[in-house]
């Protein structure tokens, strides 16, 4: 199968991951953070079908964003769990 890659707005922005107290998983998977206008996106892969994007008006703000919606993905179950687990 072949993998959708998307493009993301904006600019790559430098981002110093320590100078912050973020999340657990923003610190592990350190997701890039790119700026397009007044939005900031928080992205861990570019393959839409593992996708995981987060939004906000400053990096610290889509980082945050972005971790919740790991949380929310980890505690779902079903296919998607199945799915994340055989890998």
């Amino acid at each position: 199968m072949k993998h959708q890659v998307r493009t993301i707005p904006g600019k790559l922005v430098d981002f110093d991951y320590n100078r912050y107290r973020l999340p657990t998983f923003v610190m592990q998977f350190k997701p890039s953070v790119y700026q397009d206008g007044d939005c900031f996106y928080a992205v861990l892969s570019f393959e839409e079908e593992h996708d995981v994007s987060g939004l906000g008006t400053s990096p610290e703000d889509a980082l945050i964003d972005w971790n919740d919606k790991v949380c929310e993905m980890l505690a779902l179950s079903g296919p998607l769990r199945t799915s994340f687990s055989t890998k």
